[in-house]
């Protein structure tokens, strides 16, 4: 049977990752999705695949899924970028390759 959730019920499970105000929705999910486009566009486009194909697929089968994208991830430039811009304290600059 399925349970409804409050906001600070999400929260305290991990589900949701803040409770805002709402004149603070916006401000709070543009903040979000900056952060998001600062990232690597090809782990940013797996994770999104992820996601969206996983929702209609068995638990395991989705598992298999976020594996295989991640794996195709590592082979690329910006897998390499990545940890060689931290390890630089600089800004990485991922080229989508």
């Amino acid at each position: 049977m399925a349970k409804t959730l409050t906001a600070a019920d999400a929260l305290q499970a991990g589900l949701i990752n803040a409770v805002v105000p709402a004149a603070e929705l916006m401000s709070t999910a543009r903040a979000w999705a900056e952060t998001i486009c600062e990232r690597g566009p090809l782990a940013v486009r797996a994770a999104k695949e992820a996601v969206m194909r996983g929702l209609a697929m068995p638990l395991p089968d989705g598992l298999r899924l976020e594996a295989f994208l991640s794996g195709t991830l590592r082979g690329t430039e910006d897998a390499v970028e990545g940890p060689k811009a931290f390890a630089e304290k600089r800004k990485p600059s991922f080229q989508a390759r």
